[in-house]
């Protein structure tokens, strides 16, 4: 759970960083394009000028300009025909003749011999897509003004909303909330599940435990036996690297291996003495009898495979039905070693727990007969480094196989 984790977290970072990349370059090229001041003459498609007289605007007059006697009124029209605004602009025409401003309109005019340099004010520094814009003069010159060339300078700012990738980042954006959104949402719903599983994981433990307590309880000498088995066990499929699946499974297997000995007599249970052969034929009955009471348990698979093989042995020769090696499923070798550990670490009527240094070398001597000689290394590493000491200890040190 937690690789897949994160697994959405690298890819909600990646993502999200490489969004933000593209969003700083494209705000970038935009800011970049905007600033950057350009250049129209009457070759341009874009942006051009139109220059005329009005009918009945042109006069003389030899007393105020004696040297410009013709004068007359300049009307100019600057046409935006592009898709993006025209600001900061700024006309520089050449004439054919110098000249002199007598009065203007609509922006600050400055001459020079045969140039005239206008600047928009108010309003007029936009020119909008589409659009025109008008402004005028009134020159003197010694004859009618004709326009040799022109120049337009100015910003042509883009537009994101006019432009495409715009929205397709904000789609973007869009799908990666959303991709959050629903993750967040489908980790809150796997957290419930995962904690309604944990609920339900403990009172199916505590009702099992509860069940073997009552299995244990048939015994004085047998309290907590179940429970010390399962822990055992799991602790040897820990070591040798089961799945946590695998490894609940199997705490619930070996928690369940005496729930045959219900449907045993008390009396033979609580023999103090050796058994006879009917009572030791009336005891191997158990395995029988907890596969037939697990058999429709189907929570766990296979959950009676602990019940019923925990009695074979590695070499053959247990019972019920004399399986080898590994045929006998790994879930019962492991509570098979894991109850022999019990039965030899607990007090019995007929004898005390047998020392550490007693039960390793039992477990050397029968491995490979009795246990399964790969397990058999694990349980004593459990004894060795403490393990076992501190489940007896907390369980208590009585038990009974």
């Amino acid at each position: 759970m937690k690789t897949q984790d994160n697994k959405y977290v690298r890819i909600m970072v990646i993502t999200i960083v490489l969004l933000i990349a593209v969003t700083a370059a494209y705000v970038l090229y935009i800011k970049n394009a905007s600033d950057n001041v350009r250049v129209f003459d009457a070759d341009s498609d874009e942006v051009s000028i139109e220059v005329f007289n009005p009918e009945g605007k042109i006069w003389e007059d030899m007393y105020r300009y004696p040297g410009h006697p013709c004068g007359a009124e300049y009307s100019v029209n600057v046409y935006n025909y592009s898709r993006l605004r025209l600001s900061d602009w700024t006309i520089t025409i050449v004439f054919d003749g110098p000249f002199e401003i007598d009065s203007s309109w609509n922006g600050v005019f400055e001459a020079d011999e045969n140039t005239l340099t206008f600047t928009p004010e108010g309003e007029l520094v936009f020119v909008e897509p589409e659009n025109s814009r008008y402004f005028g003069a009134v020159l003197y010159s010694r004859y009618l003004l004709n326009v040799e060339s022109f120049e337009i300078t100015g910003r042509m700012p883009l537009d994101p909303f006019a432009m495409p990738l715009t929205y397709i980042i904000a789609v973007l954006y869009v799908l990666w909330m959303l991709y959050v959104g629903s993750h967040i949402l489908a980790n809150a719903r796997i957290e419930s599940l995962l904690k309604q599983r944990a609920h339900d994981l403990q009172m199916i433990d505590q009702s099992i435990r509860t069940f073997t307590s009552f299995i244990d309880a048939k015994d004085s000498y047998t309290r907590n036996h179940s429970l010390r088995v399962a822990i055992y066990a799991k602790e040897i499929g820990r070591r040798i690297g089961l799945d946590d699946d695998k490894l609940q499974d199997l705490y619930y297997e070996t928690l369940l291996h005496d729930v045959g000995k219900i449907g045993i007599p008390d009396e033979i249970l609580r023999n103090k003495g050796s058994l006879n052969d009917e009572e030791y034929k009336t005891i191997k009955t158990h395995t029988g009898k907890g596969k037939e009471m697990l058999k429709d348990f189907t929570a766990v698979s296979n959950i009676f495979d602990a019940a019923y093989y925990h009695h074979e042995r590695f070499d053959g020769t247990g019972y019920p039905e004399g399986l080898k090696g590994e045929q006998i499923p790994l879930c019962a070798r492991i509570a098979s070693i894991a109850d022999a550990y019990d039965a030899m670490s607990s007090d019995r009527r007929y004898r005390k727990s047998l020392s550490r240094e007693k039960t390793i070398e039992e477990f050397k001597e029968n491995s490979g007969t009795q246990f399964d000689p790969e397990l058999v290394p694990v349980i004593i590493s459990m004894i060795e480094d403490g393990f076992t000491d501190r489940v007896l200890d907390e369980y208590g040190q009585d038990g009974e196989d």
